[in-house]
């Protein structure tokens, strides 16, 4: 999303100081900080137990990611799922970002997944 050039961005656009970052993920248990092109984002990995399985969560992320304008990196192998979000127009995790991983987590909670910590 741009703003016009002298329009400060939406709070929904705007990234999180690092402080805002930490206080939200303690409320999304699972979810790290990371980076994408040297940009903060957020991960979290799943477990499951197949390829199929982890394919559809991947497309029930796909499916979020297009109602809500917002597409993640998603890596998916045999029974493993990992979603990156991160708004790269703002350079950093947003609150749209932030509210992406709850709907994301609630998905996996429906699919079974098990979120797995490196």
């Amino acid at each position: 999303m741009s703003s016009k050039p002298n329009q400060a961005p939406s709070p929904v656009h705007q990234a999180l100081a690092a402080i805002e970052l930490e206080a939200f993920l303690s409320t999304l248990p699972g979810w790290r900080t990371t980076t994408l092109n040297a940009a903060p984002a957020i991960e979290k990995h799943w477990r499951l137990p197949g390829f199929r399985q982890a394919m559809a969560l991947a497309q029930a992320v796909a499916d979020l990611a297009e109602q809500l304008n917002h597409h993640p990196d998603l890596l998916v192998s045999y029974g493993h799922c990992t979603v990156r979000w991160t708004t790269h127009d703002a350079g950093g995790v947003t609150a749209l970002d932030l509210d992406a991983a709850r709907h994301t987590d609630a998905l996996a909670e429906r699919l079974g997944a098990t979120a797995h910590t490196a």
